[in-house]
């Protein structure tokens, strides 16, 4: 049985290449990708992924828009390491596929009903800042249940007080 998963991530070149081997493997269902602002703002990160999955021709994977910014910190992107864009390439742009475009639910909704909608446990992957997952789990603390695992590639934490 493929596990569903539902990707988290802020494409720049890095989650190119976790977007591209997540859907290249056989026993990996991608329920949807949910974008957020970490190594490029949102606007550019959600341009990255839809660019991503056009190039593999992956477009039937749905992509959501999510949060724009960190929840306490103003935003600071990898400018320095993946450029302006996120995924700033030489020789050939990399188009969208026609009529390949952002879902018009908010990211955190697609994980909260998801996780509702789905008849076994769901994995999330989040591959960059972990603010749409916070969100969701604010939003709606059940869908822990829903849930198998988290499995992220990294992350930060601020220990605040005693």
């Amino acid at each position: 049985m493929k596990k569903k998963i539902i990707l988290d991530c802020d494409p720049g070149h890095d989650d190119a290449g976790a977007i591209m081997l997540a859907a290249a493997h056989d026993d990996i269902e991608i329920l949807g990708i949910t974008c957020v602002a970490g190594n490029a703002t949102l606007d550019n990160t959600t341009i990255n992924a839809l660019k991503i999955c056009s190039l593999i021709g992956a477009n039937n994977i749905p992509i959501f828009a999510g949060a724009d910014r960190p929840l306490h910190y103003e935003l600071v992107t990898a400018e320095h390491v993946h450029g302006k864009s996120g995924l700033d390439t030489e020789g050939q742009p990399i188009n969208i596929s026609k009529g390949y475009c952002i879902e018009e639910m908010h990211a955190v909704d697609f994980i909260i009903n998801t996780c509702h909608q789905q008849n076994e446990l769901i994995y999330l992957c989040p591959v960059g800042p972990l603010t749409n997952i916070a969100l969701a789990l604010q939003k709606d603390p059940s869908i822990k249940s829903k849930i198998k695992e988290i499995v992220f590639m990294g992350g930060a934490a601020m220990c605040l007080g005693n």
